[in-house]
């Protein structure tokens, strides 16, 4: 617990100085922003009650304080009560590391030990489990679930326990299958290169699930995983200039069908005001033609994303597995991939809408 030594007016601000020797400056718009009393916050469903607006520009009257809380008397007369434990949790450094993303990065086949199969029943049934799935997916990207009957229904039940699912022109449940329902790739037997899914998208999915349910007749079917961070990580280490474009360059992207036609650009690989890798919007086959300002950015553009592709197609960098009926893999769709090679499969690629770049910290795949 967080206890306070001393505080002190600083013009129109509080130096709140703590006992293990840290010391934050509150402004005073601040302070009375987030009064924690009755009038101002309403505690049972956890927001503020005034308006920004209706919020008075007050200065401080006077202040008492103890080891444990913060009394301040406004200058309309209003009374606002801080909790040291309230106080402390809003230093800048620590304050902001708390939100940082921490994904762990990974090459290859090494993450494969790292990531356990969580049985079905453990996952919906309790607390531990469902705990074990999400740390997958923020850790590594992605997390396995076994022992799944062979039918929508449990994969829609596992879906339903991750979060809501997000209808789209595929549908909400739908089965990836050889039969050219839609004009995309995933409906042939033709293998895929590691790639995001919905980059056309301006919000691209939260999670997605593969089940198979069937892959008869054929060989191959293999699912690739690929860590977009580690890729986008090494590129900044190897061709920095490239990483630097494709943080900065809006790469446009298209999808279109009978009654469909969808279109957003946006960096490859999205940054937050760290620097930190939060996103990876990387599909070579999705791309819109482009015009460019000059020679050099047309250079640029080829020159950065082959140089990015090099690390998802290197086999070094990714795990393969093959899908089984009672298994489904979850996958944060900028991290993963999945190539079938020949024969009959049905495959259902439900897309998850969770509040997940929030919760979870946003940790983004390649796939």
């Amino acid at each position: 617990m967080s206890a306070i030594q001393s505080v002190n007016i600083e013009d129109r601000a509080l130096k709140v100085l703590f006992n293990d020797g840290t010391s934050i400056v509150f402004e005073d718009c601040w302070l009375r922003d987030n009064c924690r009393c009755s009038m101002c916050y309403d505690a049972k469903i956890i927001q503020r009650s005034k308006h920004l607006l209706d919020i008075p520009d007050v200065t401080i009257n006077s202040v008492e304080y103890d080891a444990s809380k913060v009394l301040i008397i406004w200058s309309d007369n209003h009374e606002s009560i801080y909790k040291a434990d309230f106080l402390s949790e809003f230093e800048y450094k620590t304050w902001t590391n708390k939100r940082r993303r921490r994904p762990l990065l990974w090459r290859g086949k090494e993450v494969a030990n790292k990531v356990p199969r969580i049985h079905v029943d453990k996952f919906l049934g309790s607390v531990e489990g469902a705990e074990a799935v999400f740390t997958s997916i923020v850790d590594y990207g992605f997390a396995l679930i076994d022992g799944l009957e062979v039918s929508m229904e449990a994969t829609e039940k596992v879906c339903k326990a991750l979060g809501g699912i997000q209808h789209t022109m595929f549908g909400g449940m739908w089965k990836v299958q050889n039969n050219m329902l839609h004009s995309d790739t995933a409906y042939t037997n033709i293998p895929l290169s590691p790639h995001n899914d919905n980059t056309y998208f301006n919000e691209a999915a939260g999670l997605q699930i593969f089940h198979c349910l069937e892959h008869s007749n054929g060989t191959g079917g293999e699912t690739i995983l690929v860590d977009g961070f580690y890729g986008a990580s090494q590129l900044k280490k190897e061709y920095p200039e490239d990483y630097e474009f494709l943080t900065k360059f809006n790469v446009e992207a298209e999808y279109m069908e009978d009654g469909h036609y969808l279109r957003y650009s946006a960096p490859v690989i999205q940054v937050d005001n760290l620097k930190d890798i939060t996103q990876i919007r990387f599909n070579v086959f999705d791309r819109a033609p482009m015009a460019f300002s000059s020679r050099e950015e047309c250079r640029a553009y080829y020159r950065s994303l082959r140089n990015l592709s090099r690390y998802y197609e290197n086999p070094e960098c990714q795990l393969k597995f093959k899908l089984v009926p009672e298994i489904a893999v979850s996958v944060d769709p900028s991290r993963g991939g999945q190539t079938i090679k020949t024969g009959l499969k049905e495959l259902p690629e439900p897309i998850i809408t969770i509040p997940y770049r929030v919760e979870i910290r946003n940790s983004e795949f390649t796939y």
